[in-house]
């Protein structure tokens, strides 16, 4: 059986519960406006995905009340429940990003080593190698592992120790500070509004009711997306190079930030926004650096 057959306790197959989960975050962070009509095939372009999985995921959504069919046309958003901070909650995790958080876990804690094998995976875990080998390829696309001779696998360099996450952040104001300041930085509009949006929802959100993975995304993308203005190729590379070495440890430890950490962190973005909007990149420099500057033992300090 392939791994995209397996079907979940909520009726939709592994693949279709990983695109039913993408849909969720692109409504939560406002892709479509309610009453806006959602096409199938644009959609699954959008995802890297086939038709049909996209219009059996909205049917299913349908049903949750997010979406409504317009016959012979597509589908109508119908915008978030009342209480959207817990939208992921009306779908379960597929057995693929169970898969992928468990392994990310046990990389993180030492659990498993740098270099090991697909079986020696398949058996830790306790599922088939082709599991194990359909995680391994997404953390491949991420930068996060890569495939050795036959069937091993090496995992990713990781910021394991205090020393190394300092220098990391020491790197981050260089590359990200500079971004802002050069000549050639240019804000695209559009995913600055994007940006604000999907801030202003971690900032609103109870803690408990955020995943590491979706904080880590979110934060990773406001910090790579705010370099990609410069239009400079070997800025952007280094950042994602940094959100590579970052992933594997900040989303495990996000149990340890506070609430409080978590809502001055998006403050500070959506102010760097705010500076950004307004012409004024010097001063979203100056908030980006005291953003980002910490001292060499504050390892709970992570963004």
């Amino acid at each position: 059986m392939s791994a995209s057959s397996i079907t979940s306790a909520d009726g939709l197959s592994n693949l279709q519960a990983e695109i039913a989960q993408k849909i969720l975050t692109l409504a939560k962070d406002g892709h479509w406006k309610e009453g806006e009509h959602v096409s199938e095939t644009p959609l699954a372009k959008f995802l890297g995905t086939s038709r049909t999985p996209v219009r059996r995921v909205l049917m299913h959504l349908e049903e949750r009340g997010l979406f409504s069919k317009i016959p012979n046309i597509g589908f109508r958003f119908q915008g978030l429940p009342a209480e959207n901070d817990n939208l992921s909650a009306l779908l379960p995790k597929s057995e693929t990003e169970t898969l992928y958080d468990q392994v990310m876990t046990a990389r993180a804690s030492g659990a498993i080593a740098p270099e090991v094998s697909e079986a020696e995976l398949a058996e830790h875990f306790g599922t088939t190698r082709g599991m194990i080998r359909l995680v391994l390829m997404r953390f491949a696309n991420a930068g996060l592992a890569e495939r050795r001779t036959g069937h091993g696998w090496r995992f990713a360099e990781t910021l394991d120790n205090p020393q190394a996450i300092h220098a990391s952040y020491g790197f981050r104001v260089i590359i990200e500070c500079g971004a802002l300041r050069d000549a050639g930085f240019r804000p695209d509009l559009a995913q600055l509004a994007e940006l604000r949006a999907q801030q202003q929802r971690l900032h609103d959100t109870p803690v408990d009711r955020i995943a590491g993975s979706e904080w880590f995304e979110a934060n990773a993308n406001f910090h790579a997306t705010v370099v990609s203005w410069a239009h400079n190729r070997f800025l952007t590379e280094a950042i994602r190079r940094q959100n590579s070495l970052r992933r594997m440890t900040e989303v495990v430890e996000f149990t340890e930030l506070s609430a409080d950490h978590i809502r001055k962190a998006a403050r500070d973005h959506l102010a760097i926004l705010d500076a950004i909007e307004d012409g004024d990149p010097e001063t979203a420099a100056q908030i980006l650096d005291r953003h980002l500057s910490r001292d060499p033992g504050d390892a709970a300090k992570l963004d």
